[in-house]
């Protein structure tokens, strides 16, 4: 199962309902036979943008925590369903947080710096074309 990574905004609460609505925002996700990994608080930031709770209230502050759960790809919906009705809850914002672990490929160490995608990597490096893989080839000469 994949992981993701959940941003609650909270509403500017107490301490106390703060706490409540973490829990909420918890159980929505186990519920839904997700796993937690970790929660995360920011803390009461200023928001960029003002924000319109569910009582049409205007918002200027919340409170940011993270949440990193490992969930099925079937039941997303079902829990951003649930934060949907979570009035504590401004905003929400899911991300898949493999995405951001995974490590790419870099072809630097095993054909050299100026290897571009117009290159065919099946042939032999004698093959290729200086003029065709490195356009300043002449110029720093």
């Amino acid at each position: 199962m994949p992981n993701y990574q959940l941003l609650c905004i909270f509403k500017n609460l107490p301490k106390p309902e703060l706490m409540s609505g973490i829990k909420a925002a918890a159980t929505c996700i186990l519920d839904n036979n997700g796993i937690i990994k970790s929660f995360e608080n920011i803390g009461l930031r200023r928001l960029p943008i003002r924000l319109f709770g569910n009582d049409m209230q205007v918002y200027r502050e919340g409170h940011y925590v993270f949440i990193n759960f490992i969930s099925g790809t079937t039941k997303l919906y079902e829990i951003m369903g649930a934060l949907k009705r979570e009035s504590d809850i401004l905003r929400r914002v899911m991300s898949n947080d493999d995405e951001v672990n995974e490590k790419h490929a870099c072809h630097c160490d095993k054909y050299g710096y100026f290897v571009t995608d117009l290159v065919d990597y099946t042939k032999p490096l004698t093959v290729w074309n200086k003029k065709i893989t490195d356009p300043l080839y002449k110029k720093r000469l």
